[in-house]
């Protein structure tokens, strides 16, 4: 038993020598972009993509929306992009970040700046489904 525990402990102290942290973990201080919203709908077509598109504008919005066969989810982009509060310093942007059997829970993202990628968190696939769900997630991201 005390030559398994010694083992034990060495293989900890190991595994922790030597180890450098993530290039992608981010500064939990300075977060690299805010979750505004996530919006779904069925069968509203689009592709998942990780790099947010920016909204800087109206008319921005209207062709972001615009793409999506769905035109309750476009209309939700509309409104929901109407009502985001973009403080000074950010930006409004979003993604397609999920199309599938499953509503993501939440966005993650990898890297910051123009290298930010955004992920979708889906919960384990509990169905089968006839029509792919879109998600779209709107963010705010520093200038």
């Amino acid at each position: 038993m005390p030559r398994t525990l010694g083992t034990l402990v060495l293989l900890l102290v190991l595994a922790g020598c030597g180890s450098e942290p993530e290039a992608d973990v981010l500064n939990p201080d300075e977060p690299a972009f805010t979750q505004v919203d996530l919006l779904s709908a069925t069968a509203a077509g689009g592709e998942v993509t990780t790099q947010p598109t920016l909204l800087p504008d109206d008319a921005a919005v209207q062709e972001y929306a615009g793409q999506f066969r769905s035109d309750e989810l476009g209309g939700e982009i509309i409104a929901a992009a109407d009502q985001a509060d973009v403080p000074e310093g950010q930006q409004l942007a979003a993604a397609v970040v999920a199309v599938g059997c499953e509503v993501p829970t939440k966005v993650v993202g990898t890297g910051e700046g123009d290298d930010l990628a955004l992920h979708a968190v889906l919960p384990p696939s509990t169905k089968q489904c006839f029509a792919p769900i879109t998600t779209v997630a709107l963010v705010l991201l520093p200038e």
